[in-house]
């Protein structure tokens, strides 16, 4: 693992970046500021639990020995975290004595057709409509009612003018009077039923009742309270320094900086010994126990950085940081520069805003 820079690596890191080499010293001299920047990275991985119980049943007889047993209050049951706490897993139990298998109360494995209400048939739908007459007149007679129409009496010549192709009506047996192709009723002959007006339930095929859904048709139920021991993973992180430092030295420090790294599996593990002595509290703090966690894994990475400012270059700030062949120089434009820059861009917005206007 790296060692921590010194404030003489620091300044001849920059030194040498701006093209002065061996003159660490002399930005010391002239005014070079160093602001320490440790940077931390830690990730936590807890194993959460929840625990309940509830009863819980199934059709017939029903075999609850590949579940593990428990007895007395769930609470107190061992139950093995997984080896990674990054695994979610249940873990069925069954309340020791408590499997019991009952007759279902129903008849005998049998419930009602609720579809037929135990009829064991359902009323036909009408068919289809007749093509030929298009159930508007399929008796000139009765009209498709089996009886003398009233509401009007079609003369002689009519009559017989519309008695031309016509059959006798199956309902008012009168002759000639029907449309031959569906005979006086209006539709064609239903396919369902085969003009009945009724038809076998499709749910229970005419048996008025089907197997009751509580128990699969067996009659029998199998009870018991069962316990259900819920094991999922829960992630967080901190990083420091707050306020972050700038994008692009965070980027280049993740991909090159030697950063010294841990990992720590239990709650107790103590701390490793680089952490800076600022971010002892805000770890401390984010690796408290929570309810419910019954494993964990900590991952734990630190760097020592820092930012420099020289008198002699005012328009950038130079975050150095320990590489893996030596200290690593990443400059960044400074405030002064940055409000410089800003000022400049609004000043030629305005100006083109000016010349659109008077165009």
């Amino acid at each position: 693992m790296a060692d921590a820079l010194s404030e003489d690596d620091i300044l001849e890191a920059v030194a040498r970046h701006v093209g002065r080499p061996g003159q660490g010293p002399q930005l010391r001299r002239t005014g070079a500021d160093i602001t320490r920047l440790p940077m931390l990275d830690l990730c936590i991985v807890r194993c959460m639990e929840a625990r309940t119980t509830r009863p819980e049943s199934r059709p017939g007889t029903y075999d609850t020995s590949e579940r593990a047993e428990y007895e007395g209050d769930l609470r107190d049951h061992p139950v093995d975290p997984p080896k990674d706490p990054e695994v979610s897993r249940t873990v069925e139990l069954v309340l020791r004595g408590s499997v019991r298998t009952v007759p279902c109360g129903c008849d005998g494995g049998r419930q009602p057709c609720s579809r037929c209400r135990a009829g064991g048939r359902l009323r036909c739908d009408v068919g289809p409509v007749c093509p030929a007459c298009e159930g508007v007149e399929p008796c000139t007679w009765c009209d498709g009612t089996g009886e003398r129409r009233k509401d009007r009496a079609p003369s002689e010549s009519a009559r017989e003018k519309s008695a031309a192709g016509r059959t006798a009506c199956v309902k008012c047996r009168k002759p000639r009077t029907a449309c031959p192709e569906c005979r006086g009723w209006g539709a064609k002959r239903c396919p369902k039923c085969d003009d009945t007006g009724f038809r076998v339930c499709p749910v229970c095929s005419g048996e008025r009742s089907t197997a009751h859904d509580p128990c699969d048709g067996t009659g029998l139920v199998t009870l018991w309270t069962g316990g259900s021991v819920g094991q999922a993973p829960d992630r967080s992180s901190l990083r420091l320094p707050a306020p972050a430092p700038p994008l692009r030295f965070r980027q280049q420090a993740g991909r090159a900086g030697a950063w010294q790294r841990v990992t720590l599996g239990s709650a107790g593990a103590p701390l490793p010994d680089g952490l800076d002595p600022a971010h002892l509290t805000a770890v401390e703090s984010a690796l408290t126990s929570r309810r419910g966690e019954v494993a964990r894994r900590v991952d734990i990475g630190w760097l020592q950085s820092a930012a420099v400012t020289i008198p002699d270059d005012p328009d950038h700030v130079f975050y150095v940081f320990p590489g893996r062949d030596g200290p690593e120089v990443v400059p960044i434009w400074s405030r002064r520069r940055s409000l410089r820059v800003a000022a400049v861009v609004a000043g030629v917005v305005v100006l083109v805003l000016l010349m659109v206007a008077l165009v």
